[in-house]
């Protein structure tokens, strides 16, 4: 992706430090990205603030995993751009079985939001990669709470 790289993403990622007061927060995270790193320190962040989390490698994956998985799972973390399915095709078709579903795209293209609004995909949040830990957890806090 232009200008993002998995070191990248890494550096930001562990860089970070994160409060976490300890309290576990039980909510699942779906995190969808094609790059190993990427979905890797995703989750281990996600996991030491207390969120579970499920992952999955592309946009075919993810609905399959979410078919299986949409009760428990009350956010997802999509990358928008990667092979055999996007994700604002994934996002589409799991708001069809869980209407109302909270998504945060993430996109390492400068244009990501506006590719976001031109579909006309109501995604209530958009990040830039590489994602800053803090922001994340930001984000996630206004959308579910802090439980």
């Amino acid at each position: 992706m232009p200008g993002t790289t998995e070191t990248s993403m890494a550096r930001s990622l562990q860089s970070a430090h994160i409060e976490n007061d300890g309290q576990q927060n039980q909510r699942t995270i779906l995190v969808v990205d094609d790059e190993l790193l990427v979905r890797q320190m995703l989750q281990d962040c996600l996991e030491e603030y207390g969120f579970a989390v499920l992952t999955a490698t592309d946009g075919v994956e993810a609905c399959g995993l979410f078919m299986k998985e949409s009760a428990r799972i009350d956010l997802l973390v999509s990358d928008v751009l990667m092979p055999r399915m996007n994700g604002f095709y994934a996002y589409q078709v799991m708001c069809r079985i869980k209407p109302g579903l909270k998504a945060i795209l993430v996109s390492g293209y400068p244009n990501g939001a506006d590719m976001i609004n031109e579909a006309n995909i109501n995604a209530p949040e958009f990040l830039s990669k590489p994602i800053s830990p803090k922001e994340l957890i930001s984000k996630i806090h206004a959308m579910l709470g802090n439980v």
